[in-house]
């Protein structure tokens, strides 16, 4: 901390003082839940450590959670650390499940509703002061669809067989680890029509809803919401929420949060 040219420095000016450390990190593969602090290595130095990681162009950093974030800085970092974190590849959050299509049971006195798309998965999370260069992309995990609704008309007090009609299962959201589709809704008697299940999403795009009797809604793409299951008597399940691209937004970039392609929400 000495000033360049002096003034002369004494012994007690190096009393408690340590050396720099730096460490380069490279992510060169495809991987899941990764965490800055418990990746660091042995050589870091409490106040006193730069970390620079670099994320390789085709990289794929995921989470097998929707409750896990792809990429977190993690804690236990001391005061005077620094964070530098270049991304020339991909961060996403797992793709939300879809919701199951509503079952039609004969003897039941309802019309019955799809069951709710899940919310995507987190993608980054900061929670110590960072640099992050986004030259590739950072997304949330797409939401689940809604699974449909299921619908049955009564005549004489009885239901009317050919009449039931189960809801479909809604469409996974994308993500590295996509979401799963809803199972397809069960109509028991002669003559009902059945649900069918969603279809998974993708790394890329959310599944489409079933689409036997009443459609399951389509699964969000990336950083995107699921869509509403659909129901003419019942109630179609709502689509989930897209998930967040970044959380700790403050701690990232002295607060501007991450730039360049990005999608999903904000926190």
């Amino acid at each position: 901390g000495a000033a360049s040219g002096g003034p002369d420095l004494a012994f007690t000016d190096w009393y408690g003082a340590s050396a720099s450390v730096t460490i380069n990190i490279t992510i060169s593969s495809n991987t899941n839940n990764y965490n800055l602090w418990n990746s660091k290595g042995g050589t870091y130095s409490a106040g006193n450590t730069t970390v620079n990681v670099t994320i390789n162009s085709g990289v794929t950093i995921g989470s097998t959670s929707t409750g896990t974030y792809a990429f977190d800085t993690g804690t236990g970092w001391s005061s005077g650390d620094v964070i530098n974190i270049i991304n020339n590849g991909t961060i996403k959050g797992k793709g939300g499940n879809g919701g199951a299509g509503a079952d039609i049971t004969f003897g039941g006195t309802n019309n019955t509703q799809g069951g709710n798309g899940g919310t995507g998965g987190p993608a980054f999370r900061g929670q110590f002061a960072c640099t992050v260069t986004n030259n590739g992309s950072v997304y949330g995990g797409g939401a689940g669809g809604g699974g449909g609704g299921g619908f049955w008309l009564a005549g004489d007090g009885k239901i009317i067989s050919d009449s039931a009609t189960a809801g479909s299962g809604g469409g996974g959201g994308a993500g590295v680890n996509a979401g799963t589709g809803g199972a397809g809704g069960v109509a028991s008697g002669t003559g009902a029509n059945q649900g069918t299940a969603g279809n998974n999403g993708t790394a890329t795009a959310g599944g489409a809803g079933g689409s036997t009797g009443y459609a399951g809604g389509a699964g969000g793409g990336l950083g995107a919401n699921g869509s509403t299951g659909t129901s003419a008597g019942g109630t179609g399940g709502t689509g989930g929420t897209r998930g967040f691209y970044q959380v700790g937004s403050t701690f990232i970039n002295s607060g501007s949060g991450i730039g360049g392609t990005v999608g999903g929400r904000s926190a």
